[in-house]
Formats: structure tokens, sequence, C-alpha cells
């Protein structure tokens, strides 16, 4: 884990709702792993304390690419930061990472939490193997991170519960679609980790789990969830579980 001050390269709103933040951070930059995240301080004073979780959905060069939707004033103050300002990082943070065995790998990402298996899906790419991303949202409005699948050429398939882009309905349905040979991987709300886990197709998944975080490596326990093993902590011992080890 390294604290460092990261300079802001880039932060433009891609939607409205749905911000990219390009952070040049090489002391991090060089050493995340696919499903790790940072912890970014987004105010100098009390309002708000603490600092915010978010994946690193990508590494180029030195410089890391942090989606990120505008949910409270954390974000809000996140998206005034301008080109060539400063803002401190903590991390990579995260000892629980994905699988990475197995030729064929669907990644299926709602909204925001696609951001967490982007880099998993340029990992797989370059070891050879076959990726398919599935990327839904309620509107087109929350697709803001396609133009990312369509610049790094990746094959993907759209949803959208208004049926405004892509196929209509919800993501969970493209599961379906794959038979036990693909090795699935998913990050978004809960409910949409819920109903994956409630198909019992049978497929090898994982789960890279969004959560509230204070301190990023497992001290306040503030992140913890319901496991077949007990108790454990999103920052520490996840973010990414097994589908069938963990409760919601």
């Amino acid at each position: 884990m390294i604290e460092t001050l990261g300079i802001v390269l880039e932060n433009k709103p891609l939607s409205k709702r749905l911000y990219l933040m390009v952070v040049d951070a090489p002391d991090i930059g060089e050493k995340v792993k696919a499903g790790q995240f940072v912890m970014l301080k987004v105010s100098e004073g009390l309002d708000p304390m603490g600092r915010r979780a978010f994946a690193v959905a990508d590494v180029r060069d030195s410089s890391l690419l942090i989606f990120y939707e505008l949910v409270g004033r954390g974000t809000f103050l996140l998206s005034r930061l301008k080109g060539g300002e400063g803002i401190s990082l903590f991390g990579p943070l995260g000892k629980g990472l994905f699988n990475l065995e197995g030729n064929k790998h669907l990644l299926l990402g709602g909204g925001v939490g696609l951001a967490g298996l982007t880099l998993l899906g340029k990992k797989l790419r370059d070891e050879g193997k076959k990726v398919l991303f599935v990327y839904g949202g309620r509107t087109e409005e929350h697709l803001g991170m396609e133009g990312w699948l369509w610049e790094e050429g990746f094959e993907y398939i759209l949803y959208t519960e208004d049926g405004s882009k892509g196929r209509k309905g919800l993501i969970t349905e493209a599961l379906k679609e794959f038979d036990n040979s693909w090795k699935v991987h998913a990050c978004g709300p809960k409910g949409m980790l819920r109903a994956l886990k409630s198909m019992k197709t049978g497929h090898d998944m994982y789960f890279s789990l969004e959560s509230r975080m204070a301190c990023g490596w497992g001290v306040c326990l503030g992140c913890v969830v319901k496991t077949t093993e007990g108790y454990k902590r999103v920052c520490y011992e996840g973010p990414v579980f097994r589908a069938e080890e963990v409760f919601f």
C-alpha cells in the first residue's frame, strides 16, 4: 500500500451522471492488479470526512483511469478538480482478486460497476483468453463507459431496462445464453448480484463487491459482508468473492 500525491490529467463528464478522471500516479499504477481499488481524498477539510473508494478501471502508462458517478458531496467535490491539480491517493488495496483460470470469460457490469471489471478484461485478453463484456443500465444515459469498450476493441453486448439502447431488459438475462464453459465475473448493484446468484446456472461465478469504506485496509470493519466462513471485510479479504460464498 502506498500513499501518494497524484496529478489530475483529465476530469470530464461522460454523461449527466458519469465522470472519468485520469490521474498520473506511477507509484500505484505500476503495482495495481485487476480487481483492486484506491482510496481518494476528496477534500482537505472535514466536509466530507475520510476518503472514498474507487475501482481502478484501467492503467495507461503511469496513469489511472477512474470512472465515478455523482451521488453525493464527495463525488461532487471530486468533479470540481481540474487538470494540473493534485489529489491524495492510497492504494492499491484489496487482496481478494479475480480467478484468471479458464479460456472463456463473461464479464457482467451493471452501471458504473463495469469499472470493477475493465482492467480484468485487459488482463485476460493479454493472456490470450476469450473475453465478452455485457454492460447494462437503466437507460442509455447510464451506459457512459461504452466509449471505453469501443476504444479498447472489446466485444460487448448492451442492455437497457427501457430499451433506449441495445437489448431491452436486464443483463442477468444474458447469462442464459452461455454454457458452463464460461467463467463469469460480475460487478454492480446488490440486486443484480443477488439475481445472478439465484439463477443457479452452475457457472463458476465471481462477484466484485461495492461497499462504502472508511479506511480501506480492514481496520474500521465498516464494509463487512456475511459469508459461508463468517463475516469478511470487502476492502481486505475482498473485494472479489466466489458467488456461493457471500450472502446478501
